[in-house]
């Protein structure tokens, strides 16, 4: 149970952070609307959460052959390395780091051409960002409202 809600909060995060990010460049891009050769900026949320859960699915499980291994722990252990040849820790880098490479990545794709900024259509996705942000906020609430609910037993 723990971990289902670990890793739905971590996605939750994850998704806020890149609605948060999305949205600081939509307001960037209406600041800009008449700057001469600003080019319009955006990331495409879908693709960046489908590379971070895609990243999620790629953590090294621990493998038990003997009783005396340890069991998989959650998060997974560090590995230490100590010769170049062994397998690189895909724990080392926090998920904080990983959020921003995704986005970089996409940040450096921007769309269409110079002066390409359109008010209207700037707005339009803000605004729908922005309710996205709060839907997502509202799941969140929901999710721990129903876990606070099973904890106290319904308030018996």
């Amino acid at each position: 149970m723990f971990g289902a809600l670990e890793k739905t909060l971590r996605l939750v995060g994850t998704a806020l952070k890149v609605r948060s990010y999305k949205h600081n460049l939509l307001a960037s891009n209406i600041a800009n609307v008449d700057t001469p050769g600003y080019r319009r900026k955006d990331i495409p949320f879908q693709k960046v959460m489908e590379a971070y859960l895609n990243q999620q699915k790629t953590h090294l499980p621990l493998k038990t052959s003997s009783l005396r291994h340890i069991k998989n722990t959650t998060p997974p252990l560090s590995l230490k390395t100590t010769s170049t040849r062994h397998i690189s820790n895909p724990v080392k880098s926090s998920r904080h780091k990983k959020i921003e490479k995704l986005i970089k990545a996409y940040e450096s794709q921007t769309l269409g051409t110079p002066n390409n900024v359109s008010l209207e259509e700037e707005m339009v996705d803000l605004t729908q960002n922005q309710m996205l942000y709060e839907a997502t906020l509202q799941a969140l609430s929901k999710e721990l409202q129903m876990l606070n609910q099973a904890i106290t037993e319904g308030g018996k």
